[in-house]
């Protein structure tokens, strides 16, 4: 099973939006049994549902992130993961902090697999904003997990083929 792991601040907004961005596409191309989509927070409060936004942007989409629950950061969930991003550069400095080993899987959503990354690679936190912030944060995560899509799935399937 290859793991996809989201790190964000309370993992109440943007990481419940790429896990269900993440997973539609996992099903869309049956790999459910192949890509596990997971999230924490740096300082998440356990068990917080999504913020209110967040569900309402992800129904616009036809999506259902009612179920997800906030978590914190915990090494076996580092450790588990085959990628982690990030949605902030301060995410990823605070876990290259504490988890330095683990450097060359923790990235943030704008490098990751990108040649030319911009050179602010935060997406912005929509966190008590109108629901017009959520939906541009909403449609940075697309377009990012739309970028990326592909290369994740071929280090999945490569991934599953190296251990058959």
């Amino acid at each position: 099973m290859f793991r996809i792991v989201y790190v964000c601040t309370g993992n109440i907004c943007r990481t419940p939006m790429a896990v269900a961005l993440t997973y539609r596409k996992v099903l869309e191309e049956n790999l459910e049994d192949i890509i596990e989509v997971d999230s924490v927070g740096v300082w998440a409060a356990e068990g917080a549902p999504a913020s209110e936004n967040t569900r309402k942007v992800c129904r616009e989409q036809g999506l259902d992130c009612s179920h997800h629950r906030a978590k914190g950061v915990d090494l076996y969930t580092l450790k588990s993961a085959d990628i982690i991003l990030c949605m902030a550069e301060k995410h990823k400095r605070d876990l290259l902090a504490v988890f330095p080993h683990y450097k060359d899987k923790i990235f943030t959503l704008r490098e990751f697999a990108n040649p030319n990354p911009p050179q602010r690679t935060s997406i912005d936190d929509p966190y008590g904003m109108k629901i017009e912030a959520y939906r541009k944060t909403f449609n940075e995560i697309a377009r990012e997990i739309e970028r990326f899509w592909n290369t994740l799935k071929e280090m999945a399937l490569q991934k599953v083929k190296n251990t058959a």
